[in-house]
């Protein structure tokens, strides 16, 4: 018998940590090209760039998503002409703030197939999504989170830590949302035991500002000033948010950020420095290995 060609010549096997590495660092080119501009560039200027890259063979799969070259064209040109910097951009300058936005496209690349949870209905009545207070009463949280409420218990709460125990938890309005997904909360209890191990004693366990989120929600935030894009893997579920600059008051920022860069050149993550805090995705190579992790708790 003949052999097919196949067996003879096998197709040579994609390495998807090489290929997320690929990507990121044409994505790092488009965003000191367009740095390199200067500040207030021609937006058609600043479109030929991100235009241009979507051409590439490193960034020609971000054109089959939703919306294809033009959607991410616009929107790189809408991002860098809204940025201006205050403490609620993710970015310090338009050109890094294109550069969030097309990293986090990354993410949708491998979360695709999903779809938006759009409401914050969808949100909370998610029938595969766990309720991290539940799973924290349960004992199964190894990190930290706050969550968001107008309510006067939980302000009151919030004012007395901050009073008795000022730096022990980042200032923010908590968690707009409790809901996430198995596969993600062992992977943040993996990424808080692996940071206790090398942080200096004392260091408190990370801390998630973040994670699943309503296209709703998004727009709000949007609203309000923030970097908020959509679509967004938060809108999927596969997101989170880490607070690192917190970490510093503990001398444990830098331990926190090798971890998580770690992950992402072992590619279990797409992580995007977002200045205060890091956003992390988990590839869908992986759920499987952090869902086993957190059912056999």
């Amino acid at each position: 018998m003949v052999a097919s060609v196949a067996m003879v010549h096998p197709a040579p096997q994609v390495d998807p940590v090489a290929v997320l590495k690929a990507r990121r660092a044409a994505i790092d080119e488009v965003a000191s090209a367009i740095e390199h501009l200067g500040p207030g560039a021609d937006p058609e200027v600043v479109a030929a760039v991100v235009g241009q890259a979507l051409s590439t063979p490193e960034l020609e799969f971000l054109v089959s998503l939703e919306g294809g070259s033009e959607r991410l064209v616009s929107q790189s040109v809408e991002e860098y002409m809204r940025f201006t910097r205050s403490i609620a951009s993710n970015a310090i300058s338009g050109a890094g703030l294109v550069r969030i936005l097309l990293l986090q496209n990354i993410d949708l690349a491998w979360w695709d197939h999903e779809i938006d949870l759009e409401t914050d209905r969808d949100v909370r009545e998610a029938p595969d999504l766990l309720d991290l207070r539940k799973e924290r009463r349960a004992g199964r949280v190894d990190f930290g989170f706050g969550v968001a409420s107008d309510g006067l218990v939980h302000r009151t709460r919030d004012f007395i830590i901050q009073r008795a125990f000022p730096g022990r938890e980042p200032r923010g309005p908590g968690l707009p949302f409790v809901a996430i997904r198995p596969a993600m909360l062992g992977l943040l209890n993996e990424l808080a035991a692996v940071t206790a191990t090398f942080a200096p004693e004392g260091t408190p366990p990370i801390w998630v500002n973040s994670i699943s989120r309503s296209v709703e929600h998004q727009h709000r935030l949007k609203a309000l000033g923030f970097s908020a894009l959509h679509p967004s893997a938060h809108c999927r579920g596969w997101a989170a948010d880490i607070e690192v600059g917190w970490f510093a008051r503990f001398g444990a920022d830098d331990v926190l950020r090798d971890v998580l860069m770690d992950y992402l050149e072992r590619g279990i993550l797409n992580v995007i420095d977002e200045g205060r805090a890091w956003h992390v995705c988990l590839s869908p190579d992986h759920v499987a290995h952090f869902a086993d992790r957190q059912s056999g708790r």
